[in-house]
């Protein structure tokens, strides 16, 4: 297992997070980096003995943030932080994405400006290392920042609330550390608020968006160059040419993708010269999607490199700090998810098309002899479910704020929501892929043309998969299998 040296806050790239997160690479912390942390410490506490009132170290949050701390119950304040914010319930967030919420508020703390101890942050680094995975939350969560999950994901260093266990099931935290040998965590001044501070889980919920984003637009545009050659559309929308006519680089990846992919693809039985608008434009279509994860990423990057932490320290003093609000992340989900439901859109456009004699020059509805087969329209039904489905997740979950607190915090982003309904989405998405998948393939079966070389795989993969329809039969599970397919990242 590879083993990652982190030397700064810049080593923690959003590739870092994923190696560790999802591939469980070790990290170790640089001593030097350590001593910058406690050096930024010391100025911290230098600062916190001057008498100054710091929100959330010496006084209460929220609404009560104008009651002070007394001295002999500032430790105690720190603990009793993390313990009374937990209010969340299962379902949870999957083992990687928890994991990937220690990463980045790990990487929040070691630039210094969080003033945690050094041995907050190398307490972090370990529960990483031996896959000490808390149980957070994954919906409801109606607060300004992240304070509800932030609790459940570190009242588990002190002992208390749950841990997920390999097969999914939860052990209480104290038991989890216990198995480790590893004495439970006394937070220090500010490290509980900190701890609750910044938005760890929104870059965590980002990351894991943007991983199934990529997955699926390199999906679709396989897919789409598929429905392509099966309908025998006209190839000049596809022309890598059209790249040199725009200011889109990203446009010129996209023509190039779809044009090595149809290479050498046969229009022997091209109907027309111009095929339905749902075709030709894909490049477009595809294009917003690429250009939606690209955003995401490039945004996701910019959180993970910012000290987030509220209050944080720097130049001496504390200062309040609104980066919890990660605003561009929720809606960068919303948007990456409206990006998918325009492809699914397209996706099922295209399948009714591939379902009708005059723009595909098949049997309508892709149907054998009569009396044996009513054909695939059934399919096309599936897909106006899903898309109708689709059309209502489309609504923005990251608009919308109310008063919690009272009136104190009165501001969300929704980050979670949004993650939940990104999540169903690409589920959804997936189904109108395998529908569309099934009636390529018939259509396919129906032209008995070869598919060009750079189909050939998928052609294979979906020959195997699902026999072409002679005559009637449940095809239900025909679309599990190819959903199957679709969500092996290795298909």
């Amino acid at each position: 297992m590879a083993v990652i040296t982190i030397r700064a806050m810049s080593d923690v790239t959003t590739a870092v997070v994923e190696q560790v997160a999802w591939q469980h690479e070790r990290i170790v912390l640089d001593p030097e980096l350590l001593a910058l942390v406690q050096s930024r410490r010391a100025e911290m506490l230098a600062a916190l003995l001057s008498g100054e009132r710091v929100y959330g170290v010496n006084t209460g949050t929220g609404y009560l943030a104008g009651a002070d701390v007394g001295e002999a119950d500032l430790l105690h304040h720190q603990r009793n932080l993390l313990l009374g914010r937990a209010v969340g319930s299962p379902p949870w967030l999957s083992s990687e994405v928890a994991r990937a919420v220690l990463v980045a508020r790990l990487t929040g703390f070691i630039s210094g400006h969080a003033g945690v101890t050094p041995e907050l942050c190398l307490f972090l680094a370990d529960r990483l290392n031996d896959d000490f995975v808390p149980a957070i939350p994954r919906h409801s969560v109606g607060s300004s920042g992240e304070v509800l999950p932030l609790a459940h994901a570190f009242q588990t260093f002190i002992g208390a609330g749950h841990v997920l266990a390999p097969d999914g099931s939860t052990v209480t935290a104290e038991q989890a550390l216990a198995q480790r040998n590893v004495a439970p965590y006394e937070p220090q001044a500010k490290e509980g608020i900190a701890l609750l501070a910044g938005a760890p889980a929104a870059i965590a919920l980002a990351l894991a968006g943007r991983r199934d984003g990529h997955r699926l637009s390199e999906t679709a545009q396989l897919i789409a160059a598929a429905a392509i050659d099966a309908l025998q559309a006209p190839l000049d929308p596809y022309h890598p040419a059209l790249g040199e006519l725009t200011d889109d680089p990203l446009m010129t990846v996209v023509l190039d993708r779809l044009a090595l992919l149809l290479q050498g693809s046969s229009r022997a039985t091209a109907l027309s010269i111009q095929a339905p608008v749902s075709y030709r434009v894909i490049p477009q279509v595809l294009v917003h999607l690429v250009r939606a994860l690209s955003r995401l990423e490039a945004d996701t990057a910019r959180a993970l490199a910012s000290a987030d932490d509220s209050p944080v320290f720097t130049h001496g003093r504390f200062l309040s700090n609104g980066s919890f609000h990660a605003v561009e992340l929720a809606a960068g989900l919303d948007s990456l998810g409206l990006a998918l439901v325009r492809v699914a859109e397209l996706s099922g456009q295209r399948t009714h098309r591939l379902l009708d004699h005059r723009f595909s020059g098949l049997p309508d509805q892709l149907a054998g002899a009569p009396g044996h087969s009513c054909g695939l329209v059934v399919v096309q039904k599936r897909v106006l479910g899903c898309l109708n489905e689709l059309r209502r997740l489309g609504t923005p979950a990251s608009i919308g704020i109310g008063d919690t607190s009272l009136g104190q915090e009165d501001a969300m982003t929704f980050s979670f929501e949004s993650a939940a309904a990104y999540q169903r989405i690409t589920a959804l998405v997936v189904e109108v892929f395998a529908c569309e998948l099934l009636v390529i393939r018939q259509a396919w079966a129906l032209r008995g043309l070869t598919p060009p070389p750079g189909l050939r795989p998928l052609a294979a993969r979906l020959a195997k998969l699902v026999e072409p329809v002679v005559q009637d039969r449940p095809l239900g599970p025909d679309v599990d299998r190819l959903i199957a397919l679709l969500g092996d990242p290795s298909g």
